[in-house]
């Protein structure tokens, strides 16, 4: 049977017979009904907004409430079944439900679902070719970013006026293409979003939720409060996670205890990748008293679907939400969350550029404002700006920031001292091929745990993940990567991170505090050594300006980097006590391992530059083959510096530079202005040097110190 559809209803009504046995039987027994109070040949349910049809629709359930006139009864149909109701006026009641009902849509009962599974397909459909546009998109994106590094890197060797000019021309034109694309792009996520959340519409699927115990009692502080056990199985891996409690571990707890728990702020962690914000908040969280809180975490992915876990009492219950699903998933999730006295929701890793992350915020946002004296929330980013936002709205969840510093060599250092600690992360100090791939000779003895750290930190740096959970050899790839996506040194050292650069920017890049201040910076020397190649002179001279006088540790990074860049093409000195111009003539620069050795010495005047932390001393070794001379560089911003000397005779070792014939100079580089105020500080090694010409006891005399402009 056909029923006309209404003019406000544009789509075709589809016709679907019940095939069921069950189904049929339902329907005889309705036909039965009808009948016996006088609808003669009803043959199929019609359920309209004119008969005052409503559908909640729980998830895919069929759950439809009818209401009909039939014989002064009100008959509701629920599922198939039918039930008797109350009563009522048949035909005032008729005509009123029958009014306009030409103008409202009518839905054959046994064709809903599959005109709602058809209309789901067909936006399905059209998600996809939407999503294969943007994959288009991002490829010619990555095409043309290709070729405007490949068009700067041309500009900068060209000498042809001409050709300079119209290779400008290329660079402008390609820049618009970028920002064409990237609009064309952003266009195309807004649509996909649009898709997404019509693919979905009020029909979501019940959350369906895993439940086992939480098992916080294997949790908690250990070994004098200076580590914290943690069920690995909460951020998806095996066994347990031991984490050190180092400063920033207890700064963070205490801002999530006084400024999220007591002061009720919406909190907002942010830092580098790999300095423990997701495991340190997951932390707090498991020592919240489970008898008055129950926390949610929310982890965030940027394509897959999101994984949610539940502590409730001492239930630990976990589901996943579709990302194409989220906005209605996260807010079914939070609103069936009604089992507990206070709450605490935990967005961790998200992104602002990703559309699903800002439906969970804005969800979690709207939750937190219900009830603001029994519900906290807490977002974990790695971006270091939230970009542009409201004060207003900042102000009404109270929005509190809180940044989680890079670790240091020493914090690196003090967690290995316990031997269960070390125990756990020994395998991940180990030498691999990296070493060799980066001019570091393998030893075959056992190192110490000290030389372990110093050895990986040169290539790790300040990531905690990349030092205590990555082999050394997927480190080097993975940074590898991510500077073929970045050879800008100045967006490391402005913090640039999160979706104001490519994301694998954020792992180029550590953070630290200095006299309260955050210092950007290269996430390790080998990341700094591999930027500063690519990088010209002037931008080095501009960083030094810029963020050199506020922190000595940036300071020194930079004048080490520039003197590389400045002996490779020859660099002006003055030496101390004298008023002359001093000429280095320049040379290539070659890593250079001295607990290595060197099988052969350079033919033509080099600069080696020692690639093992463990060396120190000295920072560069130029050797001139044909006049015999040997001169260590010490390049300090320092006022004051130590003088080892067993450093230097080893070096001299490996390199076979014989006592006869040779001469050895040692030369402390200083910036220009600090010439006459720097002094050689604590000497050791006395008498280490003797054969080469240097008298024990005096070689703080006869080493040399030479000032460096950087203008």
């Amino acid at each position: 049977m056909a029923e006309q559809v209404g003019k406000a209803d544009k789509e075709p009504l589809a016709e679907v017979k019940m095939r069921s046995p069950q189904r049929e039987a339902r329907g005889r027994g309705a036909r039965a009904m009808g009948r016996a109070v006088g609808l003669i040949g009803l043959s199929s349910i019609i359920i309209s907004s004119a008969v005052g049809a409503s559908f909640p629709c729980p998830g895919r359930c069929a759950d439809y409430n009818l209401r009909m006139a039939l014989g002064g009864s009100c008959l509701r149909i629920r599922g198939g079944d039918a039930r008797e109701g109350g009563r009522g006026n048949i035909s005032s009641g008729v005509k009123e439900r029958n009014k306009g009902a030409s103008k409202r849509r009518r839905v054959c009962y046994s064709g809903m679902n599959v005109s709602r599974k058809s209309a789901e397909t067909e936006v399905e459909g059209e998600i996809e070719l939407v999503e294969a546009d943007i994959k288009g998109v991002e490829a010619k994106m990555k095409l043309v970013e290709k070729n405007i590094q490949d068009v700067l890197h041309e500009i900068r060797y060209e000498q042809d006026p001409t050709m300079k000019t119209a290779l400008v021309r290329r660079l402008e034109q390609l820049g618009e293409d970028k920002k064409q694309l990237g609009e064309e792009k952003k266009q195309l996520g807004e649509k996909e979003l649009i898709l997404l959340r019509q693919s979905t519409g009020p029909h979501v699927p019940p959350i369906a939720w895993n439940e086992s115990d939480a098992r916080l009692d294997r949790m908690g502080f250990c070994n004098d409060d200076k580590y914290f056990r943690l069920d690995a199985s909460y951020l998806q891996r095996d066994g347990e996670l031991l984490l050190y409690c180092r400063e920033a571990f207890k700064s963070q707890l205490c801002f999530l205890r006084e400024k999220v728990v007591e002061q009720r702020a919406f909190g907002w962690i942010k830092g580098p990748p790999g300095t423990g914000k997701t495991t340190t908040t997951l932390a707090f969280c498991l020592s919240l008293d489970m008898r008055e809180w129950s926390v949610t975490l929310i982890r965030l992915h940027i394509s897959n679907d999101v994984d949610c876990i539940r502590i409730v009492g001492g239930r630990r219950r976990w589901c996943r939400i579709p990302k194409r699903s989220s906005w209605e998933g996260i807010n079914r999730m939070l609103e069936e969350w009604q089992d507990y006295k206070k709450g605490l929701v935990v967005l961790d890793g998200f992104l602002r550029h990703e559309s699903h992350h800002v439906d969970f915020l804005d969800a979690c946002r709207k939750w937190l404002l219900a009830d603001r004296e029994n519900r906290r929330v807490v977002v974990a980013t790695s971006m270091s700006s939230r970009g542009k936002s409201r004060l207003e709205d900042d102000n009404r969840v109270n929005l509190q920031q809180h940044t989680v510093v890079s670790w240091t060599e020493r914090e690196y250092l003090e967690a290995v001292e316990w031997d269960v600690f070390y125990q756990r992360v020994a395998c991940m100090l180990e030498e691999d091929e990296s070493a060799a791939s980066m001019g570091l000779k393998t030893w075959k003895r056992n190192r110490s745990r000290r030389e372990k750290i110093k050895l990986k930190y040169y290539l790790a740096g300040g990531s905690c993940r990349y030092m205590f959970e990555t082999p050394a050899s997927l480190v080097k790839e993975r940074l590898d990567e991510a500077l073929s996506f970045c050879s800008n040194l100045e967006v490391v050292f402005s913090g640039i991170v999160g979706d104001s650069s490519p994301q694998a920017v954020n792992h180029l890049i550590a953070c630290f505090k200095y006299n309260g201040e955050l210092n950007w910076m290269p996430v390790s020397k080998y990341v700094a050594t591999k930027l500063a190649e690519a990088a010209e002179l002037d931008t080095l001279k501009r960083l030094f300006s810029r963020y050199g006088a506020s922190n000595p540790t940036t300071r020194g990074h930079l004048f080490e980097l520039f003197f590389f860049k400045k002996i490779k093409c020859g660099l002006s000195l003055r030496y101390r006590g004298s008023q002359e111009l001093t000429q280095w003539e320049g040379c290539p620069v070659i890593t250079f391992d001295a607990k290595g050795g060197m099988q052969t010495l350079p033919a033509e005047r080099t600069c080696l530059k020692p690639v093992n932390p463990l060396q120190g001393g000295y920072d560069a070794i130029i050797v001139e083959p044909r006049g015999k001379l040997v001169e260590f560089v010490q390049v300090t911003e320092a006022d004051v510096h130590s003088f080892k000397l067993a450093f230097f005779a080893e070096a001299l070792t490996g390199l076979g530079i014989p006592a006869a014939g040779w001469k050895v100079r040692v030369v402390f580089m200083v910036p220009r202005d600090r010439l006459e105020s720097f002094r050689i500080g604590k000497i050791k090694g006395c008498g280490a040097l003797e054969k080469y010409g240097w008298k024990g006891g005096q070689e703080g005399r006869q080493a040399e110190v030479a000032g460096m402009d950087i203008a």
